[in-house]
């Protein structure tokens, strides 16, 4: 259980998530942890492949990246919104590289899962900077009162004007430059939308129906940033396991726990996580 005298998040951040259905450039990282992660997310997208954009679930195979979703500053903060027992679901890595054509379009977290409840979360934590130029996080305020709304599947979504998939192995989900799975429309008469401009290190958390996505990188450095979902234990109804990352798990549970993070050498989680299916996006295209 948080301490009163150790929480984050103030009560007018607390009453900003709930009012706006997000939060933003809460410090996480120390600088040393900023070079340490980006060292490691550098070496990651090498190994795996040229014009990396996103990759998924890399906390099941890499231990830095295990570490990094379940820091404890990022849960001092979740426990606030969450109470004091905590899940990991999933995570996503995206890399924006300079010029790229990738963008994110416009979606909801909770749609995969039909969750509307603020204790399903998901948090951006940066590993560069955030800027407008770079594609940082856009969000629309108040766009979680709107419920959920109805979703396409992106792959069916024409590319940007420009852009084209790369054909890199079966294993490689490539559509052209989007990197979300599933997309929206804004709904008329809603707030405009909301730029995440943060600094390194710091971290937006965000409810399950806000409407977020991001434009391209027109900068000219990359823009580095983990994404990540969690949820409290009884809200939790998919199919894949999970990362009980804080509290005291019951004996029985429905749904399989991860309890351990990975232990295997960087060679062997290269190996094995280049051998499944659909968890990688390349970016070939340069933006216009």
């Amino acid at each position: 259980m948080l301490k009163v005298d150790d929480r984050i998040l103030t009560d007018e951040q607390l009453d900003a998530y709930a009012e706006l259905g997000f939060i933003h450039s809460i410090p996480i990282l120390s600088p040393e942890e900023i070079a340490h992660y980006g060292g490691e997310v550098e070496k990651t997208c090498r190994a795996i492949g040229d014009r990396v954009a996103r990759l998924n679930t890399l906390h099941l195979f890499f231990r830095w990246a295990w570490d990094l979703s379940t820091h404890p500053r990022l849960l001092d903060c979740l426990e606030q919104i969450l109470g004091p027992h905590i899940v990991l679901k999933s995570t996503r890595l995206f890399y924006k590289r300079s010029g790229s054509g990738a963008y994110v379009g416009w979606h909801q977290d909770g749609i995969t899962e039909r969750l509307e409840d603020p204790r399903t979360p998901a948090v951006w934590l940066g590993l560069t900077a955030a800027t407008v130029e770079n594609g940082c996080l856009r969000v629309v305020p108040r766009s979680h009162r709107l419920g959920l709304l109805d979703h396409e599947s992106s792959p069916d979504v024409p590319a940007l004007p420009g852009s084209r998939s790369s054909p890199v192995k079966n294993w490689v989900q490539a559509h052209g430059a989007e990197l979300s799975e599933r997309i929206t429309t804004i709904p008329p008469d809603v707030d405009s939308a909301f730029d995440l401009v943060m600094r390194p290190g710091e971290m937006s958390i965000h409810h399950p129906v806000t409407l977020h996505g991001s434009n391209p990188n027109l900068s000219a450095e990359p823009r580095i940033g983990l994404s990540a979902s969690y949820s409290t234990p009884e809200l939790y109804h998919g199919p894949g396991p999970v990362v009980w990352a804080r509290g005291e798990a019951p004996a029985r549970n429905r749904f399989q726990i991860i309890w351990e993070p990975p232990h295997t050498t960087f060679a062997e989680a290269v190996e094995t996580y280049c051998a499944g299916d659909r968890r990688m996006l390349f970016a070939g295209a340069r933006a216009n």
